[in-house]
């Protein structure tokens, strides 16, 4: 790993989606700020998590620093994320998705010890964005009221789940 990779594109939007949820979450409380924004801070995180990747791809910026840090990144700042909205969303959603966090972390652990291929995969990154959008419907939920938000929240957490254990499976048994 280079120093310098500090300073790739992808890794700086890497880099500030982790400072700015840390700067969020030690300066600012859910009620400090109204719905609208709350749902604008969640998509721009949501969309900086898929645009260091893509940028790193198109412009053939992939770096070691940025294989680690990224999805390091990721893990952390959701995890951020979902204790600053803690009081708009279901504890039952939350240790849900720190469940499932935990077993993403046993997979990367697999991957650092073993140094496996991992191939980004479409379903994951539809249950990611599918989080974040039900993360949004949540904020909104307080200003107006969506039915069936619980249903839907059920659906999205199974679909989560089973990308995670999908990936387990590929990870140990079609890698090795």
């Amino acid at each position: 790993m280079k120093f310098a990779d500090v300073f790739l594109l992808p890794n700086l939007i890497t880099l500030s989606r982790f400072f700015l949820s840390l700067y969020l979450f030690f300066n600012y409380s859910t009620e400090d700020l109204n719905s609208y924004v709350l749902i604008l801070i969640i998509a721009v995180i949501g969309l900086s998590d898929s645009l260091d990747g893509i940028v790193a791809r198109k412009f053939n910026l992939v770096s070691k620093l940025g294989i680690i840090l990224d999805p390091f990144t990721d893990r952390v700042v959701f995890i951020i994320l979902l204790i600053w909205l803690s009081s708009l969303i279901p504890i039952n959603l939350i240790y849900a998705v720190l469940i499932r966090e935990f077993l993403v972390l046993l997979g990367s652990i697999y991957v650092l010890k073993t140094g496996a291929k991992i191939n980004v995969s479409k379903k994951g990154k539809f249950g990611t964005v599918a989080l974040f959008v039900l993360l949004c419907l949540f904020v909104l939920n307080t200003t107006i009221f969506l039915p069936y938000l619980d249903q839907l929240a059920f659906v999205v957490i199974i679909f989560y789940f089973y990308v995670a254990i999908e990936y387990l499976y590929n990870l140990i048994y079609k890698s090795g």
